[in-house]
Parts: C-alpha cells; sequence; structure tokens
C-alpha cells in the first residue's frame, strides 16, 4: 500500500520535507501547488493519524482545484516523538500544536500567497485549528471541522476527573492514562470510527505496513493539556466562519459541547450527519460524500466560489 502511494503520481509532484517545531521536534510536511489553484487548505489531522491516512481526501480536493499543505503533528505519524515509548501520544502543552501550525503558516502558506485560505481540521486537529483562528483571525478565511474535539466522552463527569488527572500529571506525565497501553486493532466490529470497513481495513494496513505510524493511549500529560485546551475553548471567540460537521453516532467526542460553541457564535454553523460515527472524512461513502461536499460548499461560500 506505502508503495501504491509513493508512485501515485500527486506524492511525486508533492514537496516532502521536515522542519524543527517548539523545542526541535521534527514535524513532517508535504505541500502540492495546483497550477490554477482555486485556494489552499490546511489539512489539520486528529491524534494517532498520519495525513498519509488521508490520500484519498488529498486527491480529491486536488481535484477540486485545491493547494494541499499537510502536516503530521508532534509525537505521532511520520514526525518526532518525544517519550522514549514511541507509542504513548504525548506533547508537553497543547500550544505547541498551535505553535507548529503558525510555523508552518509562516514559513510556507504566507509566503505562497494565495488568494484564498482555508483549514480543514479532524478531532483533535479542530480544537487546534479552532485555537489558531481564535489567535491569529486573518490567517484563513473559513475553515470547517469534522468532528472538532471541543469535549471529550469521559468515564465520570470532567469536573470530577479532571483535578485527578492534573495531580496525575505532575506525578507521572509521561505514563499512559489510566488503562491505556501501545497501538492496538479493534476489528471492524468493535471499532468506533467509521462503518466503512473498507476504508477501516485500509487504513489499518497503512499502518501494519508502516509500523513507525503506530501510536497507543496518550499519555497523562496529553489528556491534562487536552482538558485544560477544552475549558479554553469554551471561553474562546473566533472570528473567522467555522463549519462544525458532527457525527451524531459519535463515541469519542462530545456532541453537547459543540453544539454550545456554535450556539455562543452565530456567525458559525453546525450540520449533524445522521449515523454517522467520529471519522466523518473516511466514512460510508453517502456520509462522506455529503461532508466534502458540505465542506468545499463552506469554503465557496467564504471565497473560493469568487
Amino acid at each position: 500500500m506505502i508503495e501504491a502511494l509513493e508512485a501515485h503520481p500527486l506524492w511525486q509532484q508533492a514537496r516532502h520535507g521536515e522542519f524543527p517545531g517548539v523545542d526541535g521536534v521534527t514535524v513532517r510536511y508535504s505541500l502540492l501547488r495546483h497550477p490554477q489553484e482555486r485556494g489552499a487548505i490546511a489539512l489539520c489531522s486528529g491524534r494517532v493519524e498520519s495525513y498519509l491516512k488521508y490520500w484519498e481526501l488529498v486527491e480529491q480536493l486536488y481535484a477540486e482545484g485545491y493547494s494541499l499543505y499537510l502536516w503530521d503533528h508532534r509525537g505521532q505519524g511520520r514526525s518526532g516523538r518525544m517519550l522514549e515509548d514511541p507509542q504513548i501520544g504525548h506533547v508537553e502543552r497543547f500550544d505547541h500544536y498551535v505553535e507548529d501550525l503558525h510555523h508552518l503558516y509562516q514559513a510556507f502558506i504566507a509566503p505562497a500567497g494565495h488568494r484564498h485560505r482555508f483549514l480543514l481540521g479532524h478531532s483533535m486537529g479542530g480544537a487546534i485549528a479552532t485555537e489558531y483562528l481564535a489567535r491569529h483571525p486573518g490567517h484563513f478565511q473559513a475553515a470547517a471541522l469534522s468532528a472538532p474535539m471541543y469535549g471529550i466522552l469521559l468515564p465520570a463527569p470532567k469536573w470530577l476527573l479532571q483535578p485527578l488527572v492534573a495531580l496525575m500529571a505532575r506525578v507521572r506525565p509521561h505514563g499512559y492514562i489510566p488503562g491505556g497501553g501501545g497501538y492496538h486493532v479493534p476489528t471492524f466490529e468493535e471499532n468506533q470510527l467509521t462503518g466503512d470497513r473498507e476504508r477501516y481495513q485500509a487504513f489499518r494496513a497503512l499502518y501494519h505496513a508502516r509500523p513507525k505510524l503506530q501510536l497507543g493511549d496518550p499519555s497523562l500529560r496529553w489528556l491534562s493539556e487536552a482538558l485544560k485546551q477544552i475549558d479554553r475553548l469554551a471561553r474562546l471567540r473566533v472570528q473567522p466562519p467555522l463549519l462544525v460537521m458532527q457525527a451524531e453516532a459519535d463515541t469519542i467526542v462530545d456532541n453537547a459541547a459543540q453544539e454550545s460553541f456554535c450556539e455562543r457564535q452565530p456567525q458559525h454553523a453546525l450540520k449533524r450527519f445522521a449515523g454517522a460515527r467520529h471519522e466523518l472524512l473516511i466514512e460510508r461513502d453517502p456520509i462522506r460524500d455529503d461532508a466534502i461536499r458540505s465542506a468545499l460548499a463552506w469554503f465557496d461560500r467564504h471565497g473560493a466560489g469568487r
């Protein structure tokens, strides 16, 4: 699978490289310029993910006339891992994800002089994108966010767990969350991510073919930082318009938090996808196609259509 990807004309056309993120952590990226572009999209992926997982989407967005900016967040995918055990999903501060994106913007996106710039984020990437837009409202005209992590579904109330997690993170910041462990592969029937068997098996095959992409459960520091970021998101006001695409059957992020976020900010829109699991962008064709059409229509509405 990975050999077929690397032989793909778009892969060969792309510029691949790396840059030092915060504290020198290596961030791997790929840039794909369209010769007659209608705009540029930065794809901000979720926890555990690599942008390699989204190559089907990359092909579609390129065919629609978009240049693409792709990168793997620190501590996952092909980017640098920070702990001795590379299976632990870790970040020292949630801000570091945002600062890495800012580096990408300053080094590559801004100098390219695109007329239209958009963000497409999923899950944790949606939280990163939202924070980024709050800090840098002039950098992107709009964003479409798939199941953004505005809240996490936890085994107990957040008000009860958060102080305990913060204490545990001070004592053992680099340890797995309780009950956590390394990369594991649920069967399709057990998975909470997608109702599409073929796409589920394809991304698992990718991670099997390239084991360095694999990542297990998060560290206590990651969870503590994520919960603090969720608190911040609940207070944010974001100027650029957001389309929040909600997966109705999500068991990973909190849909009520998405609804609350959008209610506070009337320039944003929420669209619910009936029967969808967490990963809208690798869901069954009717759901996935609707999500992609909705994102592209949102970008058209906010500049790309002109």
